[in-house]
């Protein structure tokens, strides 16, 4: 993976996308923060990546639920307490 300030990404833009063509994957960054990325575009046609994806993307958002755990103190329907926690 590239990253890219957004003025060189203007610069080398052709040198960029042969990149990507090649399998890279390039993010564009302003002030250091990322604001594109530019990934190869698949085949609609290829049926087997985009379910491959779909089924990783899945799995990634499984594991991520699996390490987020609820706020033990928190109590549905008490959202008052919250707005006003910083106020007092």
């Amino acid at each position: 993976m590239q990253t890219v300030p957004v003025n060189q990404a203007k610069d080398r833009f052709s040198a960029l996308l042969q990149a990507v063509e090649n399998g890279e994957e390039v993010v564009i960054t302003r002030h250091g923060r990322k604001i594109a990325r530019i990934v190869q575009e698949l085949d609609s046609t290829d049926e087997s990546d985009r379910d491959r994806l779909r089924a990783e993307a899945i799995e990634r958002l499984r594991a991520f639920q699996a390490r987020v755990k609820p706020d033990p103190d928190y109590r549905p329907g008490d959202w008052k307490s919250y707005r006003d926690e910083g106020r007092r």
